[in-house]
């Protein structure tokens, strides 16, 4: 992936843990060394937000010339390259009720025991013309389960808090989160969010 630095994991960690990590999961094992690279990386480049605006931008301008017929080599750095792909794909499975099994995202509804029904999952399924049938996989191992079910908690109280626009809802979202250190890194970030997205957050007036 262009847009996750690749650092390497310990051969020992992978062993143990019995399972391959996507890159997305550097965030969470390795998030000293990720934060780090994404501070050298605001300095030199421009943040990662910085970064896909300008990339966006240089994309609409291309996709302006009605006689494109190559994929913009730019789309490799903005990420999810080949989403289009997988898209098309499910869109074909669906319609001709193919019965495949592809990865998407669908409501739980009892394929990971330790994950809520109505909680949203990454999961394989049977594609069918009436939608995803999640493939039950049993419970989380015991090193995956607490990562997990913490980021589902943080996710339903985030949620929680926008639905409600209850500030100490939020504060409390923003400090489970797994990447933030503390309530008082917790407590900074918000209030700067707060005030940098009022114009879209008026029920947190």
């Amino acid at each position: 992936m262009q847009n996750i630095v690749d650092l390497k994991w310990q051969p020992e960690f992978i062993k143990a843990l019995r399972a391959i990590p996507c890159p997305y999961h550097r965030y969470y094992y390795k998030t000293e060394e990720m934060f780090a690279e994404e501070m050298k990386a605001a300095e030199t480049e421009g943040t990662r937000a910085e970064v896909v605006q300008k990339l966006e931008k240089d994309l609409f301008e291309l996709y302006k010339d009605e006689s494109l017929a190559i994929k913009p080599p730019q789309l490799e750095k903005r990420g999810g390259a080949y989403y289009s792909d997988a898209a098309c794909n499910l869109i074909d499975s669906i319609y001709n009720d193919r019965k495949d099994i592809q990865p998407v995202n669908t409501m739980n509804n009892g394929a990971i025991a330790s994950i809520p029904n109505q909680s949203a999952v990454e999961i394989n399924c049977l594609i069918t013309k009436d939608g995803p049938k999640p493939i039950a996989i049993g419970d989380l191992p015991v090193a995956t389960r607490g990562l997990v079910q913490q980021i589902k908690s943080f996710e339903r109280v985030a949620a929680e808090a926008a639905v409600t626009g209850d500030y100490e809802t939020a504060l409390l979202a923003m400090t489970i989160n797994p990447l933030v250190p503390s309530d008082t890194v917790a407590k900074q970030i918000l209030d700067e969010m707060l005030e940098a997205h009022k114009a879209h957050l008026p029920q947190f007036g």
